[in-house]
């Protein structure tokens, strides 16, 4: 299903790309909205990006090993609160082969990434909290509401005058899912929109074109990096957000 804001996002790279959707149809340039949108998850290192998950309070002692969160792109902090409110931040990352083998020694606070898990060491004991500090990818630049009746509830839907794609009939009543915030695609929609140009005119054989896309993409990237450098050095605070779900 598509939505207003990605949409008119959609338009915008054919307009300015001067080509019509017998060129660059939707498929095609869905994906080089999603790449770029790839870069800017790998390159920017802001706030709006900055997320901290907190796994459930450990019940059973002897756990190594945590599921990472599926929206993870880099780790910032790894620490974790005993039942006693003392606090150990895994700060000695290792990589997998030397964590691994048995004649490394691991110091208090060792972890190392192993696909989709984080390992660590001393092992868990009862009463233990982890919390993992991250930078996140965010929701799909096209993703709507879950039509549920806890978003129905929460106002994150809209009643529909007809039944549509992605609409659910509940009560008698059709409802759509709202689309959902995105901070890249709403508040710094030309980071977006240069990538995707950039894979545009990749794809239509226009080099100088694309190279120019993808420096001015790079360069807004850089921008918004830069101002989170000086931000600190002011000495400004970050407003981070807790979750703790059992989903993971």
């Amino acid at each position: 299903m598509s939505t207003p804001k990605y949409d008119a996002l959609v338009t915008k790279v054919r307009d300015w790309a001067n080509r019509d959707s017998t060129i660059l149809s939707d498929s095609l340039v869905a994906d080089f909205i999603d790449y770029s949108a790839d870069l800017c998850y790998r390159e920017l290192r802001i706030p709006p990006l900055e997320h901290t998950y907190v796994y459930p309070v450990i019940t059973v002692a002897g756990e190594v090993s945590l599921e990472l969160p599926p929206d993870l792109t880099e780790i910032i902090m790894f620490r974790v609160t005993d039942s006693a409110g003392d606090s150990i931040v895994f700060d000695d990352k290792m990589d997998m082969r030397s964590f691994t083998d048995k004649h490394t020694t691991k110091n208090n606070g060792s972890f190392t990434r192993k696909g989709n898990n984080l390992e660590f060491y001393p092992a868990a004991a009862v009463g233990d909290l982890y919390e993992i500090h991250y930078y996140r990818r965010l929701f799909d630049a096209n993703a709507t509401y879950v039509v549920d009746q806890v978003n129905i509830t929460a106002g994150n839907t809209t009643v529909s005058s007809s039944g549509v794609t992605g609409a659910v009939q509940i009560s008698g009543v059709w409802y759509v899912g709202n689309e959902i915030y995105n901070w890249v695609r709403d508040e710094n929609e030309r980071i977006l929109l240069w990538g995707a140009l950039h894979h545009a005119h990749e794809y239509l054989g226009s080099d100088d074109q694309a190279a120019k896309y993808l420096q001015k993409q790079m360069m807004g990237i850089e921008e918004l990096n830069r101002e989170e450098k000086r931000r600190r050095v002011l000495g400004a605070s970050n407003r981070v957000t807790y979750e703790v779900s059992e989903l993971l």
